[in-house]
């Protein structure tokens, strides 16, 4: 399995990145795009097993603020999925000129990647997009567990993260301040997903304190093209974690059914 570590300018901001793979041979890649609180390292052994068990080429990273990545001012804009969405992603993977992607996202990334997805000006064909426990509107349960994990960020979150991420206090404050800012309350990005032309595998846990089905539902509702679904019982916010068989194999098959030309 060959690996590289690098650090790559993307704009003003430096961003931690580890390929797998052998990027010189034009094989499709999978873009792992992590969780509002995660980083590459926080991504553990995963993108190690996507490798093995798919054969394709998996591209990580930690976007500015988390992991060895360079640091941002905060409050973070609101606007922070879409600006990754639809600047720092497109010019990330154009650095390497990566050609057919799939994007596999969960909770904040599974946004980004949705986002993403409904872009006509990508320099890269995207074959297919996984949405992990994504969002798309605000739930009211939603912003109530993200207010109980402030309160234990100091008392033991904050030591758990640190062991990830240079500044813990970006990392974390510039996540949850927005969530919890009055102006994020009526977020809503339901309406572009009808934009989205590529085949979703969308996989959701049944107790995810961060969002109900609701949001699948919705996806389901407005999107145009082919959807797949995975809901886990007794699994929550991290299906790749809970339920890790279950996630890889149903991601393995949705990538199978897709035609690489």
């Amino acid at each position: 399995m060959k690996k590289n570590n690098y650090f790559q300018n993307v704009f003003d901001q430096q961003l931690e990145v580890l390929l797998i793979g052998e990027f010189e041979n034009n094989t499709p890649t999978i873009v792992l795009l992590h969780e509002g609180l995660g980083s590459l390292e926080m991504w553990k052994d995963i993108p190690e097993r996507l490798f093995k068990e798919l054969g394709l080429n998996i591209f990580v990273y930690s976007r500015a603020g988390y992991g060895k990545s360079s640091t941002i001012n905060l409050p973070r804009p609101i606007n922070y999925m879409n600006l990754e969405a639809e600047k720092y992603l497109p010019k990330l993977l154009s650095e390497f000129n990566l050609n057919k992607v799939f994007l596999l996202g969960h909770s904040d990334g599974a946004t980004i990647a949705a986002i993403n997805s409904t872009l006509d000006n990508n320099n890269y064909d995207i074959l297919g997009t996984i949405l992990i426990a994504p969002h798309f509107f605000i739930e009211e349960m939603n912003i109530v567990s993200i207010r109980e994990i402030r309160n234990i960020y100091e008392d033991n979150l904050k030591k758990k993260l640190s062991k990830y991420h240079n500044n813990p206090d970006i990392a974390f404050y510039g996540w949850n301040d927005v969530w919890l800012d009055d102006k994020f309350k009526n977020w809503n990005i339901t309406n572009i997903l009808k934009n989205i032309k590529i085949p979703i595998l969308a996989i959701q846990g049944k107790d995810d304190p961060y969002g109900t089905l609701s949001q699948i539902e919705i996806l389901e509702e407005n999107l145009k093209g082919k959807l797949k679904k995975l809901i886990l019982n007794n699994c929550g916010h991290n299906p790749l974690i809970d339920k890790q068989k279950e996630s890889i194999n149903k991601i393995k098959e949705f990538i199978n059914q897709i035609e690489i030309k």
